[in-house]
């Protein structure tokens, strides 16, 4: 399983070689391609090649390009490889709005769910209520709980003043960790052969991810947990610094909880979206959802 996470921050050469993926600033380093799970650059002036790209792909490498503001702003994702493509495309085209609104209940309630345990991890008041308020979930939510949740819970956890509209270092670093994840799912979800633009309640015509946009709701209280852990609510002028991204992108060695086993989120992610596929087809009701434990880095022993 591939288990190593690349972010590149100088101006280097990326080449392929071997079957290895060799960084070169001088001194090579090189890894097998194997190993290898995500690549962030974030230095505008690395050098690569097509062929890069294309063995990248092929081994179904996450590979994050960021902004001038040194933010991920894209990633490429392989062309589809599942052997049954037509088969899952068209089960996910023909899923009823019932089956749709049933699987959006279960994300959320494990969103909030796991929203309470994060405000009881950093020993915050509120937890006990957002677990009520799971229990109100309704299939498709209409009545919106998972709205009236995040904004409880986001006050429970910067204070009354906090938005997530506002340029606090607090909302850079959410974003930053949530675009990453969010990348990850997206790779998750072609490799299975469904169609990421495609959701059960995120349905944009200007979004290519709508489905990542749904199935990355009950992780983002681990980038939440993450944050609240590292940074300073009371720096607010301050920007992110070359260390904090890296502690944040290094937010997907981190383990989640899959029914009461502990995983390390590429594969609580391909779970899900495994899950997600089965319950398109009719093979399943439940989905494999991650549910937040103490920061915990996954370990390969």
């Amino acid at each position: 399983m591939a288990f190593r996470n690349i972010m590149i921050t100088g101006g280097m050469k990326l080449r392929i070689k071997d079957q290895q993926l060799v960084i070169d600033n001088g001194n090579e380093v090189s890894f097998p391609l194997e190993d290898v799970n995500c690549i962030l650059i974030e230095n505008q002036a690395v050098t690569l090649s097509a062929y890069f790209l294309q063995k990248v792909a092929d081994w179904g490498i996450a590979l994050y390009v960021c902004d001038e503001k040194y933010l991920p702003n894209a990633v490429l994702l392989p062309m589809v490889r599942h052997s049954r493509h037509f088969k899952v495309l068209k089960s996910q085209i023909e899923a009823g709005k019932p089956l749709q609104k049933r699987l959006w209940q279960q994300i959320v309630v494990q969103k909030i769910r796991n929203q309470a345990l994060c405000l009881k991890l950093t020993e915050k008041d509120g937890w006990e209520e957002l677990l009520k308020m799971c229990k109100e979930v309704q299939s498709g939510d209409r009545t919106h709980v998972e709205a009236k949740a995040a904004a409880f819970y986001f006050r429970s956890m910067y204070g009354l003043w906090f938005s997530r509209g506002n340029d606090h270092i607090i909302n850079s670093a959410l974003n930053y960790g949530y675009a990453v994840i969010r990348g990850m799912i997206a790779r998750s979800i072609v490799c299975y052969g469904l169609e990421p633009s495609m959701g059960v309640f995120h349905c944009s015509e200007l979004n290519s991810y709508n489905l990542a946009d749904d199935m990355m709701e009950p992780f983002r209280p681990l980038v939440d947990l993450y944050v609240s852990t590292h940074f300073d609510i009371s720096e607010i002028d301050s920007a992110l610094t070359p260390e904090m991204k890296r502690g944040l992108f290094g937010i997907v060695n981190y383990d989640m909880s899959v029914k009461g086993d502990m995983r390390i989120i590429s594969n609580c992610i391909d779970l899900l979206v495994s899950s997600f596929s089965s319950a398109l087809q009719g093979k399943r009701t439940e989905l494999d959802l991650p549910e937040l434990i103490e920061l915990q880095v996954h370990s390969y022993e």
